[in-house]
């Protein structure tokens, strides 16, 4: 009987040994099948998240919507500023704009549209547009900011008299400036 038994025993190791390999390959066919299986989904996945990618730089492409200028409170009052804060101003004589070119460029230069962006806009600021040449507008009048001022919020242009008028910031709601010159003014976002 422990022949038998030990027969029986040595049988039983014999075909494990025979199955394990079996099992073994079989489970290197479907670890093989999963992995070409998974590749192929990468490469389908590859495809539409470049094809995401195209769609996320359309929209950041287009999306120029950031305001040109905005309105700020200063001790003159409520002024239109650029989007960075710089005071924005406009050059008159007589109630009449004066161009600005040249030299005068160089020490008070023109708001002009960021890159990418196709229309001028404003925050709380109505009536903002362009010219030919791509300067800002506020009710038609060219603006600029000047080179003086250091830091976003700053008026030490206000008053000054060179290239051939007077420098006014632009305020919202109309009025005064100071000095007697009446302001470009621009209409506020609030219909006032």
């Amino acid at each position: 009987m422990q022949y038998g038994t030990a027969s029986t025993g040595t049988g039983l190791a014999r075909r494990s040994r025979i199955r394990a390999p079996k099992a073994r390959v079989s489970g290197f066919v479907v670890l093989g099948a999963a992995a070409v299986i998974a590749l192929a989904a990468c490469g389908g996945s590859d495809n539409s998240s470049s094809s995401k990618k195209t769609t996320t730089t359309k929209k950041s492409s287009g999306a120029a919507a950031t305001a040109v200028v905005k309105t700020a409170k200063t001790p003159l009052g409520t002024i239109v500023v650029t989007s960075a804060g710089k005071t924005v101003y406009t050059l008159t004589s007589g109630g009449q704009q004066v161009p600005c070119s040249g030299a005068c460029l160089q020490v008070w230069p023109a708001v002009t549209l960021p890159a990418g962006t196709t229309k001028a806009t404003g925050t709380g600021v109505k009536n903002v547009g362009t010219t030919s040449g791509g300067t800002v507008t506020v009710n038609g009048a060219p603006v600029y900011t000047f080179s003086g001022d250091a830091k976003a919020g700053d008026t030490a242009g206000q008053g000054i008299n060179s290239f051939g008028g007077t420098w006014n910031v632009v305020k919202v709601g109309g009025g005064t400036t100071g000095g007697g010159s009446t302001s470009t003014t621009a209409k506020s976002g609030s219909g006032y």
